[in-house]
């Protein structure tokens, strides 16, 4: 049975960036892993170029940054029960086009919605108000299915 997997965070920065993107031959589209770290963070981890002696290029798991702290709320139950999670490099501003901007490193978070309901679900807080005319402008549940498709001739 394979999971249904539906974009959770579909844009989401990493902080605290440890590494040089320009360097590290990382690229748009590349898949990334999130994991918590000892202090809290969910960090994130990609596979990065990395000199052997400053000449021999070798391919290695790498830390990227950690996600901020509302993201990291939203994946840490995830990452706890060992929910199935698709991370992928959605943009890049490495350090040579940043200009005087700080570099960037933008991912998406794809994953099964059903372990993420308790974060997903609208608080009462922010639920639109009832319409100001009265009516109800909701279908009731006996009412028939609206038509659809070609008209018969």
């Amino acid at each position: 049975m394979r999971d249904v997997l539906e974009p959770i965070l579909p844009v989401v920065p990493v902080e605290g960036i440890a590494l040089h993107i320009g360097r590290s031959g990382l690229s748009m589209g590349d898949p990334c892993e999130a994991q918590l770290l000892p202090d809290g963070h969910v960090g994130i981890f990609a596979r990065v170029r990395k000199r052997f002696l400053g000449l021999i290029p070798l391919w290695r798991q790498g830390y990227l940054g950690h996600v901020g702290p509302v993201a990291g709320q939203v994946l840490t139950p995830a990452l706890l029960d060992g929910a199935t999670l698709r991370l992928r490099v959605v943009q890049l501003t490495p350090e040579h086009l940043a200009g005087a901007g700080m570099p960037e490193i933008l991912i998406s978070v794809w994953g099964d919605t059903r372990w993420l309901a308790p974060f997903l679900a609208v608080p009462p807080a922010f639920a639109p108000d009832p319409p100001e005319d009265g009516f109800d402008n909701t279908t009731p549940d006996d009412a028939p299915p609206a038509r659809s498709g070609r008209r018969a001739r």
